[in-house]
């Protein structure tokens, strides 16, 4: 009982902090929500002490957020590193990513496309509905969309950067 509780727990602060990162505009919500969960738990097994823990995982959110904006726009990419052109035109990046989808296996193709369609309550039931028949949980279905989704922006910075051998570097 106690286990689903925390799992329940879990799952609404990590809602949350969707929410926040979504309000602060920050890209990767998803991937930040996890890094912060992440952090606080690391903390909290240091021993920190808390009064609650959900003020504590917001300050922490806030900090990913001050990261974030330091953050150069920097990817590796088969151990070079590509930083992404100072502004690019939202229809050439959106070019590129074409390009880029149109790399990938179709099966993956299907899978990016599956994830990130849909709003709120529907998106949540198409990605269980695609976990589900990948036949994995939900925590490894992020992860292999966090993979995907890095090797997808390298090409795009790689792309708009006018890099096409490095663009083309998809499986």
């Amino acid at each position: 009982m106690l286990g689903e509780n925390a799992g329940e727990r879990y799952e609404q602060l990590r809602r949350r902090l969707l929410v926040y990162f979504g309000a602060q505009r920050h890209p990767g919500a998803e991937e930040a929500a996890d890094e912060t969960l992440d952090r606080a738990a690391r903390r909290l097994a240091e021993g920190v002490a808390v009064t609650t823990v959900e003020s504590f995982v917001l300050g922490i959110a806030r900090n990913v957020v001050r990261e974030g904006w330091k953050k150069p726009k920097v990817v590796e990419l088969d151990g070079r590193r590509l930083a992404a052109p100072e502004r690019a035109e939202p229809q050439a990046a959106l070019d590129c990513l074409e390009r880029c989808l149109d790399r990938l296996a179709p099966a993956s193709r299907s899978w990016v496309e599956r994830f990130y369609t849909g709003e709120g309550g529907e998106k949540i039931r198409a990605r269980a509905a695609l976990a589900a028949e990948l036949g994995i949980d939900a925590n490894a279905l992020r992860v292999r969309m966090h993979r995907v989704r890095g090797k997808l922006e390298a090409c795009v910075r790689a792309c708009l950067a006018g890099n096409e051998t490095d663009a083309g570097a998809m499986e």
